[in-house]
Parts: structure tokens; sequence; C-alpha cells
């Protein structure tokens, strides 16, 4: 049972992601999808999307949840409860998506600080499933039609100097670890 969940777990987080990419994609910006960056300390992080602005560069978490999502943006960790469950029955918890993409900025920043530390890194995390958030939440994060709003609201000049040449060693260090 347990490996029929995991499983069924990769192909909705799967869904959702093939959603954000195909939304950046369209977007005419730089975009990386599923990048392997180093995280320090010898480990790797895996990074759903990055795409590159005028502004920085942004890193994109995607999470396909359903049911009833509560907590808050500084919370590690939320809860989350399916309709139909008895009242008394505990929530689940899940890991803040907001915590887990703030590791990824911090991998991006620690490469492209190296280059320029005024490099601005932005966290979005982008909701695909049917989850219910709790006002909370929703500030926190992005509907797939939130995100095409924000991508429309972007400026489309090309990204110059310090901030494209972080880029360049981002897309370095991403095929040399995770896509050869």
């Amino acid at each position: 049972m347990q490996v029929w969940r995991s499983f069924r777990a990769a192909i909705q987080g799967e869904k959702g992601e093939s959603a954000v990419a195909h939304v950046l994609d369209r977007s005419g910006l730089a975009v990386l999808h599923n990048a392997i960056l180093p995280a320090g300390d010898g480990r790797t992080t895996q990074i759903d999307h990055l795409f590159l602005s005028p502004r920085g560069i942004h890193v994109v978490e995607t999470k396909r949840y359903g049911g009833e999502l509560t907590g808050h943006p500084e919370d590690e960790r939320w809860r989350q409860r399916f309709a139909g469950e008895a009242p008394d029955a505990p929530p689940r918890l899940i890991y803040s998506p907001v915590m887990q993409n703030a590791a990824h900025c911090r991998a991006v920043y620690a490469l492209a600080r190296l280059l320029d530390p005024t490099i601005q890194v932005f966290s979005h995390v982008v909701m695909t499933g049917t989850a219910v958030l709790s006002p909370a939440l929703v500030a926190c994060t992005l509907s797939l039609s939130g995100l095409e709003t924000l991508l429309h609201g972007l400026e489309r000049n090309v990204p110059r100097g310090t901030l494209t040449d972080a880029w360049r060693r981002i897309g370095l260090a991403y095929h040399a670890i995770g896509h050869q």
C-alpha cells in the first residue's frame, strides 16, 4: 500500500511539474528544469525550475496537493486533511514548500554571489493540485494562473552583466552535476 501511495504521489508531482514547465517554456525567458545544484558540504539539491528575468534569478518549487492545507509561511510543517476523515484523526504533516524552496534559493545565491552579491534570487511556490489552502498559505504561494500573471508582468529586456554571468555559472553547475 505504501509503495502505491509513493508511486501515485510521484506521478502527481510530475504532472504538476510538467504543467509549470509548459507555462515557463512558453514565457520566452531563459529556463532550467529539474536542476541539481551543489548545496554545500558535498551535498546537492534538486530544484524544479529556475528562470532568469532582468530582475534576477527565480527559483520555482512545484507542489500538487489535494485536501485542505493549513499553516503559516514560517511554519516548518503544514497540516493536510482530506474530506471524510474522522474529525479527531491527526492531520498529516508535510514539510513546508516555502522552507524547502528557501534552501533552494540559498544554493542558487551561493553560486550567484561569487560573481555579484547584489544579484536577487526570488522564491516562488506554485500549487497545481486541488488543495484548498488557508489564507496564510494562499498569500505565500501561486496558482498556475498566478504564475502566468507573474510572467506576463515581467520585463522582457535581456538581462546583462553579472546577472547573465551568474546564470551561466548556474547552467554550468546544472550540466556538470545533473544533465550531462
